[in-house]
């Protein structure tokens, strides 16, 4: 249908080459390939059209940012991918273009005779150019760009909806907790209300059972049946021993979990009271070697202290010395002063007298002149000298004075260091005391507990014991209250036989004495010879009815003492059951204890962790002070730079126990006095390595 359609709409007359190509870009191609080919070659730039398969609409604000990120990520690969889409699509077209043509000439050639005048595809470049199919990558580049700002706008849209979103899963989170802890709350409860059921069903099964046997028991009382052949009384005997079995091993399974509980507890507790004994040991060890190296540390303090008065004051006898020497110096100044003014003096005298005196006495002033000329060359060598040793004296002063400044801050920075260093032990002495407390407040709850546990594992000792006591005294009360039923019952039996027995016998002796009174009457009618039956008086009656009346009496005096045999069983019964649950209540007053001690021992487990954490805190800061206090122990010895003609003038060298370590500074004796040596090179050496240490 296709080729016929494109047939009808060919071009028969000759066309020009760009009509054709025009016509066979309309009408040599699939709806499908055509379709395609439009949406692949159109004059817009957008991006999202480039796809080999179906154009993509530009995403929304709506749209998923993840998605719209891919996208974007993915475009510039599905714009590289256009031109091979571009390529088949082509090659597809020209194999289509080809076959149609070949169809068409063959009819051309039967038929009509049509000719194809369109021109071969030279390249793809062309091939897109004549369809129109070039894209605008700036413009493509532009929609890119705007699309990553959408993107990075719903990226800041997502971000600030996160905290809102975080919080609405806190939120959640809590309601879930809560649910959580109500679906606990009523699972605790149905457990308790499945326990009260079970027990409530346990005691309607008992009743039931009760009433069976009471209601078997009238039965057999109302047939006359005797309590020592009753079926009902032998299945309450049963039931009422079961009874007592299962509550007897109920009774002893819970006292027997008691104990091992407070047993293992008790355990815990004496680990922990032996780790604790393990810390506190740790402890004083380590304060007993901390008050030990602070006794060290505090002695060679003071011994170092020592030894930089002793140089202090070695360093202000060689300042007195030196501003000796400088008076001295001043002195000889003064006098080199008086005598150049007095040279200046016979200078004039010695023009003036040479003016007036001969060649004779020339020559005696020449002697005289070389006389004063060699004092005065000697006072300038005296002088010269006198200046050397003023200029060294006055280097050395300084120098001196330099040193004393140094050594007047260091022995105020090591006062402070020293200082702060007390004051640091003095906290650590202090926490190391609280912490003492601590422990013995830790032994003292520590004992209070065991003792408390002590307690306790008596009276769950006992408990068994009490336990057993109040299940005889019920088994008592029970067979004395059995017995006062049974003693009832024959009362009860008797009373009713007496009753019979009574009324039998009234009726027996309202009988004789109708017949009496009839045969009276009948020997009153008849002859008074006749013989009659015998008779009963009055009192004979009376006695009899009396008789009767007594065996009534003991009946009612034995139900009234089966009665009160009844109501004492009771009553043993009704103290049986209040021991009982006194012995419940014991058990809950020991739980409650056990529940206080594990309180407590848990109250000393985080008391020890606290406790252990802080000599934990108090180890490495004592290990810093240490370090610190190891990397300052001494100054080291200055070396000796000074030439032979210095060590000539000498101040006393430093001690050698500036390097020794403060272990055997205790045991060093004191060294003898040696020759004194210069000061100067000393003081530049320190100065030099004081520098250096300040540029590390």
């Amino acid at each position: 249908m296709e080729e016929h359609k494109d047939e009808e709409n060919r071009v028969l007359v000759s066309p020009s080459p760009d009509e054709n190509i025009d016509t066979n870009r309309h009408h040599n191609q699939p709806k499908g390939s055509d379709e395609a080919t439009q949406s692949a070659f159109h004059d817009g730039p957008a991006p999202e059209s480039c796809s080999s398969q179906s154009p993509k609409k530009p995403g929304t604000a709506g749209e998923d940012a993840t998605s719209d990120a891919s996208s974007a990520q993915h475009d510039f690969r599905d714009a590289e991918s256009v031109q091979q889409v571009f390529i088949n699509k082509l090659s597809q077209g020209r194999m289509r273009f080809g076959d149609r043509r070949s169809k068409r000439s063959e009819q051309g050639i039967v038929g009509t005779g049509v000719i194809d005048t369109a021109a071969p595809f030279e390249s793809v470049k062309e091939a897109v150019s004549k369809f129109g199919g070039i894209v605008d990558w700036k413009a493509q580049k532009a929609v890119t760009v705007e699309r990553q700002k959408n993107v990075r706008l719903e990226l800041e849209d997502v971000e600030e909806e996160l905290p809102e979103f975080k919080r609405k899963s806190e939120a959640a989170e809590d309601a879930k907790a809560r649910v959580l802890k109500e679906l606990d709350c009523t699972k605790r409860l149905l457990e308790e209300l499945k326990l009260n059921l079970e027990k409530a069903q346990t005691a309607e099964a008992q009743a039931k059972q009760d009433s069976e046997l009471a209601v078997l028991r009238v039965r057999e009382i109302e047939q006359g049946v005797a309590s020592t052949e009753s079926a009902a009384a032998r299945a309450q005997l049963e039931v009422a021993k079961e009874r007592h079995t299962t509550a007897v091993a109920d009774l002893a399974e819970y006292s027997t979990a008691a104990s091992r509980e407070i047993e293992k507890t008790v355990e815990d507790l004496m680990l922990e009271l032996i780790t604790m004994k393990e810390v506190l040991e740790s402890a004083h060890t380590a304060h007993i070697e901390a008050e030990e190296q602070r006794i060290n540390t505090a002695l060679a303090w003071e011994e170092d202290k020592i030894r930089w008065d002793y140089e202090l004051k070695q360093a202000e006898d060689e300042l007195a010395q030196l501003n000796d020497q400088l008076f001295a110096t001043n002195e000889l100044k003064s006098n080199l002063e008086a005598a150049s003014a007095l040279l200046l003096n016979l200078k004039a005298e010695l023009a003036a007298y040479k003016e007036g005196k001969t060649a004779d006495e020339e020559r005696g002033t020449e002697e005289a002149q070389r006389t004063i000329r060699e004092s005065l060359a000697l006072t300038t060598k005296e002088l010269g000298e006198v200046k050397s040793s003023i200029e060294k004296a006055k280097d050395e002063v300084m120098c001196l004075r330099v040193a004393a400044v140094s050594l007047n801050s260091d022995l105020e920075r090591e006062n402070a260091a020293l200082a702060t260093l007390r004051q640091k032990e003095g906290l650590a002495t202090l926490s190391v005391q609280s912490l003492e407390a601590e422990l013995n407040r830790a032994y003292t709850e520590l004992e209070f507990i065991q003792t408390k546990e002590n307690e306790a594992r008596d009276k769950t000792a006992e408990l068994p014991k009490e336990l057993q006591q109040a299940a005889n005294d019920a088994d008592r009360a029970k067979s004395v209250a059995q017995l006062a039923r049974e003693e009832l019952n024959k009362a009860k039996e008797e009373a009713e036989l007496a009753k019979a027995g009574a009324a039998k016998e009234s009726e027996k002796l309202a009988l004789a004495s109708i017949k009496t009174l009839e045969e009276s009457e009948q020997a009153a009618s008849l002859e008074p010879g006749s013989p009659i039956g015998v008779t009963l008086t009055v009192e004979e009656y009376y006695t009899l009815s009396g008789k009767a009346h007594e065996n009534e009496e003991l009946a009612n005096k034995r139900v009234i003492s089966a009665v009160e045999q009844i109501k004492v069983a009771k009553d043993s019964e009704a103290r049986s059951l209040e021991k009982l649950e006194e012995a419940h209540r014991k058990i809950e007053e020991s739980k409650n204890a056990l529940r206080v001690a594990i309180e407590k021992a848990e109250k000393a487990k985080e008391e020890k962790l606290a406790i252990e954490d802080e000599l934990r805190k108090w180890r490495e800061e004592h290990e810093q002070r240490r370090k610190a206090s190891g990397a300052a122990q001494g100054l080291a010895e200055f070396p000796n730079f000074a030439s032979e003609e210095e060590t000539c003038r000498v101040i006393g060298p430093l001690s050698p126990r500036v390097n020794m370590p403060r272990d055997h500074i205790q045991n060093a004796v004191p060294e003898p006095k040696m020759r004194k040596r210069s000061f100067f090179p000393r003081i530049v050496t320190f100065l030099a390595r004081k520098k250096a240490q300040s540029l590390k």
